[in-house]
């Protein structure tokens, strides 16, 4: 049991850095514009991942008929996702971010469904359905307090646009190692996030922020991604997709618990409802049905980026 506990140990590692990344980058875009924050930490991580794949010993190799699905995968992963993701954290509670941004799954079901490639049981379509009458009960619509917030719908659409890079991601997966379709895919995004992100940079004043924000800037940059995406790698292969994905259901209730002391953050008691009734549904359309769908959430290049 020893190697085992020690997986889970590595797991656990990840997803308490995915949940304080996205707490961490509540507390700064509101002393730095979000998309200025945002094409910095592409601009390094960019070259970092291809230290990444480098270090691994890989050799990185473009085929031209991928070049169109390699776009579209860095749009959904990165350029547009980024965009909707840290405009909607801007505009909304990081746990609220969380919880929503882990629709990408459900919405996954849903375009494998609808695009024929595959059947979907009726179990992950349950599961989906307690998902949407979580958010409802946590958005306050039984309770007399409907507040669905400009940053909830944002990460919502962010949640679909990720859920079209789970899709695409699995037909180059073939070709590419999950660290090659990193490294081009977050090049593409950064390219396209850099036309807001240097018109948002050329109005911020990056000299007079303090270590406060440059402390969560570099974990921001380096863990996310980095620093712990070989780690739950890792972890699939130890465990197998279906057992390790279960833990990023952790990431949600870890952003919630460190949004407190950190963000002082107040949660009602039908959001704390809704929240479990949204995690459970979450949790029983991801394990009910054909184990295929699972691997298109688990071996995305970048599980829960924020």
């Amino acid at each position: 049991m020893r190697p085992r506990f020690v997986v889970y140990l590595g797991l656990l590692y990840v997803v308490i850095c995915w949940a304080l990344n996205t707490v961490f980058v509540k507390q700064v875009v509101t002393h730095i514009d979000p998309l200025a924050f945002t094409f910095l930490r592409f601009l390094i991580m960019t070259p970092l991942a291809f230290g990444l794949v480098r270090l691994s010993g890989e050799r990185l190799r473009l085929e031209r008929r991928d070049i169109p699905l390699l776009v579209a995968c860095g749009a959904c992963g990165f350029g547009a996702y980024q965009y909707l993701w840290i405009i909607g954290l801007a505009h909304t509670t990081a746990f609220a971010s969380a919880l929503l941004g882990g629709f990408a799954p459900i919405f996954t079901l849903a375009i494998v469904a609808l695009s024929g490639n595959e059947r979907v049981r009726s179990g992950r379509w349950f599961g989906a359905l307690a998902a949407l009458i979580g958010i409802t009960i946590y958005e306050g619509a039984f309770a007399g307090r409907a507040h669905f917030q400009l940053g909830d719908a944002l990460t919502l659409l962010g949640a679909l646009v990720f859920a079209g890079y789970n899709v695409l991601s699995a037909r180059l997966l073939d070709r590419y190692t999950p660290l090659a379709l990193l490294a081009f895919t977050m090049t593409i995004g950064t390219i396209m996030i850099a036309p807001g992100g240097i018109l948002a940079l050329a109005h911020t004043n990056v000299t007079h922020l303090g270590w406060f924000v440059w402390s969560r800037f570099i974990f921001a940059t380096l863990f996310p991604v980095l620093l712990t995406y070989p780690v739950w790698s890792w972890g699939i292969s130890r465990l197998g997709a279906a057992r390790a994905s279960l833990f990023s259901f952790l990431v949600p209730i870890f952003t919630g618990l460190l949004s407190i002391p950190l963000l002082r953050a107040h949660f009602a008691d039908y959001q704390v409802v809704g929240a479990i009734v949204c995690l459970g549904g979450m949790l029983v359309a991801n394990i009910l049905g054909r184990v295929s769908l699972i691997r298109l959430w688990t071996q995305r290049t970048i599980p829960f980026e924020r």
